[in-house]
C-alpha cells in the first residue's frame, strides 16, 4: 500500500467534501429572504427592562430572517408620523409572529396590513403601521414596548398578536412533550451549540427537513396528546391573572388617547391541520380579552379554513417551523385585521 497516495486520495476527499459543504451554504444562504450575505450577525442589544432590544439601523441576517431596522429599532421604513388630522397610526404588538420571522419586510402581517388600510374605499389620507415584534417577547414586553416607545405616536389602533408560548396551556404543554422530549434532536444538542450552529443556513435547512420528515408521526402524537389532556389543568389562572394586570396598562394608556385596541391569538400548525384539536388556548386569551375589556379576533378559523381549502391541506407556516406563519399565512392575519377593522369604521378619522 502507498501510503503516500492514500494520504493524498483522503485529503482531495476533504478538500472536495469542505468544498461541497461551502457550496451547499452559499446556495442555501441565497434561498433565505432578504440581500445575501455570507455571515449572520445578531441584530439584538441588552436592555434592563426587556429580554433585549433591535439594534437602530440595522442591517443584516439572523437565524433565516433578513433584519432591516429603522431609527427606532423597529421593523420596517421609517415611522414619522405628522399626528396631524386624516393620518391612522397602528401599532403592532408581538414576538417573532409579529416580527416577521423568516419572511420579507413587505410579507410581514403589519406591513401587509398597512397596504390593505391604504387601498380601502374609505382610506385615510396617510395611515403607518409600526411593527414592535421581537423574537423572544412576550407579554410584559408588549406592554413595556408599547408605553416606554409607542405611546407618545398616540396610536388610534394597538393590535396585539399573543402566542401560544406566551402562557401556560394544553398546547403548550403537549408541544413540549412531543418536541421537546429526551429523544428528539434539539434536546439532544445544547442551546450553546444549537446558538453556534443556528448562525449556519445548512444547519437550518437540515434542521427544516428533519423535522418535516417527522412532521406526520409528530402531529399524530400531539392529536393523541390533546385528544387526552384537559385544558383548564394546563391553564395557570394565577398567570392570566398577571396577563389581564398587564393588558389593563395597556388599555388604560390608550383609552386616555382614544385608541382602539384589538387582541388575537396565532394558531399552531397542529391546531389548523389536525381533526382534533384544543381551543383551550383560545378561550384563555378571549377570557383575557374580556377582563379588560378590549376586543379578542379568532384567528384560528380562517386559518384553518384557509388550510382546508385544498387537498392536501396548504400550508401556512415556515417549513419545519410549527407556529410561524409563511407570507400567506401572515397574509390572512392583515386581512382578518382589516376586515375587522373595517366593520367597527375604526379607521374613519375625523377631517
Amino acid at each position: 500500500m502507498n501510503v503516500r497516495k492514500v494520504l493524498k486520495k483522503l485529503a482531495l476527499s476533504l478538500v472536495a467534501t469542505l468544498g461541497l459543504l461551502v457550496v451547499s451554504e452559499l446556495v442555501l444562504r441565497a434561498a433565505e429572504p432578504g440581500p445575501f450575505t455570507f455571515l449572520d450577525r445578531s441584530p439584538y442589544l441588552p436592555d434592563e427592562a426587556l429580554h433585549h432590544v433591535h439594534a437602530k439601523n440595522f442591517s443584516g441576517a439572523w437565524d433565516g430572517s433578513y433584519y432591516e431596522t429603522n431609527s427606532r429599532g423597529w421593523r420596517g421604513p421609517e415611522f414619522e408620523p405628522t399626528l396631524a388630522p386624516g393620518e391612522l397610526r397602528v401599532v403592532a404588538l408581538g414576538d417573532s409572529c409579529t416580527f416577521g420571522k423568516a419572511v420579507e419586510e413587505d410579507a410581514t402581517w403589519p406591513r401587509q396590513l398597512e397596504s390593505l388600510l391604504r387601498a380601502g374605499p374609505e382610506a385615510p389620507r396617510s395611515v403607518l403601521v409600526a411593527n414592535l415584534g421581537v423574537n423572544g417577547y412576550s407579554g410584559k414586553d408588549y406592554a413595556h414596548a408599547f408605553l416606554t416607545q409607542a405611546l407618545a405616536l398616540r396610536p388610534q389602533i394597538v393590535a396585539i398578536g399573543y402566542n401560544i408560548n406566551d402562557f401556560p396551556n394544553v398546547v403548550r404543554q403537549t408541544d413540549a412533550q412531543v418536541f421537546h422530549n429526551k429523544q428528539n434532536l434539539r434536546a439532544m444538542i445544547s442551546s450553546s451549540w444549537r446558538e453556534e450552529l443556528g448562525k449556519l443556513a445548512l444547519f437550518r435547512a437540515l434542521r427544516a427537513l428533519y423535522y418535516d420528515s417527522n412532521r406526520e408521526r409528530d402531529f399524530a402524537r400531539m392529536e393523541e396528546l390533546a385528544t387526552s389532556a384537559g385544558d383548564e389543568a394546563h391553564t395557570s389562572p394565577e398567570r392570566m391573572k398577571l396577563e389581564e394586570e398587564r393588558l389593563r396598562e395597556v388599555v388604560k394608556a390608550c383609552r386616555a388617547i382614544d385608541a382602539k385596541v384589538v387582541l388575537f391569538l396565532f394558531p399552531y400548525e397542529s391546531q389548523v391541520h389536525l381533526d382534533t384539536y384544543s381551543d383551550g388556548p383560545i378561550k384563555a386569551v378571549e377570557q383575557l380579552a374580556r377582563g379588560a375589556q378590549v376586543e379578542f379576533l379568532d384567528m384560528l378559523g380562517p386559518f384553518r379554513a384557509a388550510a382546508r381549502a385544498s387537498d392536501p391541506p396548504r400550508r401556512l407556516f415556515n417549513r419545519g417551523d410549527r407556529y410561524h406563519p409563511n407570507a400567506e399565512g401572515y397574509t390572512i392575519v392583515a386581512r382578518e385585521l382589516e376586515k375587522f377593522i373595517a366593520a367597527r369604521g375604526w379607521a374613519k378619522l375625523p377631517e
